[in-house]
């Protein structure tokens, strides 16, 4: 398979896995990725590839900008929960 074809079909994972908001495969693929660079760096890379590479790139800010929003949401979530706890401390301590 060439390296253009692998490069299209690793950005359609990325794509499919953040909008499912499937974070433990978007580390995989980033994993997959970063493992991949030294030896696509070592190629003579197509127009087609750094095509590719540049799509994966900015799809990057994108995945990341949606980590950070689902980190805060989670955080808040949490934060919500410890408050709730802390109410219902009190409220069995009170009665």
């Amino acid at each position: 398979m060439s390296l253009e074809r692998q490069l299209e079909e690793l950005l359609t994972s990325f794509e499919q896995a953040l909008a499912a908001q499937n974070w433990d495969k978007l580390a995989s693929l980033d994993t997959k990725l970063q493992q991949a660079i030294p030896k696509i760096q070592q190629k003579n890379l197509t127009q087609a590839a750094k095509l590719q590479l540049q799509r994966i790139n900015s799809l990057y800010s994108t995945m990341i900008a949606a980590g950070e929003r689902e980190k805060a949401r989670i955080q808040q979530q949490i934060s919500q929960q410890a408050d709730t706890r802390e109410g219902m401390h009190a409220y069995m301590q009170n009665r």
